[in-house]
């Protein structure tokens, strides 16, 4: 089943329906609750009153010398039941005929009753069995009339409890439809624009709060995408522009071919600093849609600075520079990675240090069983406000980007990355004229 058939429920719909449904049934229990209490009281009264009889009847009864003349016993009968005129009376013979009914005509249809038999000794006229009944009809009218009133009571309650209920949900609900106008109302071209928090409730203040906290975040990642696509735009315009350059040139050119190797090799070099690019950037988005290290039991990482810095070895020597590695650990960890890491920063310390000065590799272990490789080198300090931005795409401490065709500005970056992928991550110090800069791992 898709989404998109499920039906439009509002949060004021849903409240107000629970609301509804919740106070019928309260008010619907309250009132059974008094209709059977009443119920039960007046068939306690109807059976006490049934049992004041009987007893009355049968201390007539039992009165057999005064009753022995004929009759005297249904002349007081009837005394006795002129005072309850809703009580009635038949007296039944040996062979269940009625001989006495106190109200022959007005016999009650709907009446409680109760028998009572009269023992051998006390048979007075032929007299066995006496039926008494007790007319409810007024009783259950009233039960009838409180049902109603009762019923009546819990709809007209259940339908004002919902109407005070949606009123107070629509105006509690206005802050909601304000936020949703707030909402409404942000666009990409507006970024910089928030959700007032001024007169939201505590309920929503944290809602609101996560709610812009988002918003910073997404401005912050337009600001940087903006920026990475024009430093994108500058990276590739270079190369591209000196490729038609030299294209055109050697298309116009009437020198000999030996010389056409002159352009295409020049051509070539700028076609590999875009395939450089190219890879870079493929890179650090296969590092931002969670690509993870491939571990393997690495026992020296001094061994594996070592190996790099061999590699590095001319260029250090061409540079004036010396190196030293201090420190060693152990763990699990991405050789390629890690030597692309150790290659890059050597590369940045390379280019940035003073010449005749010393490059220190560190690696120690920390807390939590990280591992720390740094590469220290002497140079400029590097200001404050550009130290977090040195891990930025195509960031430069020098805005000229004199040194362009080096170095395109994703190293760091990409040692970022790295650092990501390994769950750690980079940090960079300067100050007092050495800069160092590295990445924790976990290992």
């Amino acid at each position: 089943m898709r989404l998109g058939n499920a039906p439009n429920f509002t949060l004021s719909g849903r409240l107000i329906r629970w609301l509804a449904s919740l106070s019928l049934a309260v008010l619907g229990c309250l009132c059974l609750g008094v209709f059977f209490s009443v119920k039960a009281n007046l068939e306690n009264q109807q059976s006490l009153r049934l049992q004041k009889l009987s007893d009355a009847v049968q201390h007539l009864i039992a009165e057999t010398p005064v009753h022995q003349q004929s009759g005297s016993l249904e002349h007081d009968l009837e005394d006795l039941l002129k005072i309850n005129r809703d009580l009635h009376l038949r007296l039944l013979n040996q062979q269940g005929k009625a001989v006495f009914i106190s109200s022959p005509v007005a016999w009650p249809s709907k009446a409680r009753t109760h028998a009572l038999t009269f023992p051998e000794k006390t048979i007075q006229a032929n007299y066995s069995l006496a039926e008494l009944a007790l007319d409810t009809s007024p009783d259950d009218a009233i039960l009838d009339r409180l049902a109603a009133i009762l019923w009546g009571a819990a709809l007209i309650g259940s339908a004002a409890i919902t109407m005070g209920g949606y009123l107070i949900v629509y105006f509690g609900l206005a802050p909601v439809r304000t936020l949703a106008e707030q909402t409404r109302n942000l666009a990409i071209s507006s970024l910089d624009k928030r959700l007032e928090t001024g007169r939201i409730p505590a309920e929503l203040k944290i809602l609101v709060d996560q709610f812009n906290g988002m918003l910073d975040r997404l401005e912050k990642a337009y600001q940087q995408l903006e920026g990475f696509n024009a430093d994108v735009a500058h990276e590739l315009r270079t190369p591209l522009a000196n490729i038609i350059a030299s294209s055109e040139l050697a298309l116009r050119s009437n020198e000999p071919k030996e010389h056409l190797r002159d352009y295409i090799g020049s051509n070539l070099e700028e076609m590999r600093r875009l395939s450089g690019i190219v890879s870079d950037m493929l890179f650090l988005s296969q590092a931002d849609r969670g690509a993870q290290a491939r571990r393997k039991p690495i026992q020296s990482l001094a061994q594996l600075c070592g190996e790099v810095v061999d590699y590095y070895e001319a260029v250090l020597l061409d540079a004036d520079l010396s190196w030293k590695i201090t420190g060693d650990a152990s763990g699990l960890f991405d050789t390629a990675l890690l030597r692309r890491v150790l290659s890059n920063l050597l590369n940045n310390a390379t280019r940035y240090a003073y010449q005749g000065s010393r490059i220190e590799i560190r690696i120690a272990r920390g807390p939590n069983g990280q591992v720390s490789i740094a590469v220290a080198n002497r140079g400029q300090t590097i200001p404050p406000e550009n130290l977090q931005q040195i891990f930025d795409r195509f960031f430069r401490v020098d805005p000229s980007r004199n040194d362009g065709s080096q170095n395109h500005g994703l190293g760091l970056a990409i040692v970022s990355a790295i650092a990501r992928m390994h769950n750690g991550e980079p940090f960079a110090n300067s100050a007092n004229g050495e800069t160092e800069i590295g990445v924790r791992l976990a290992s």
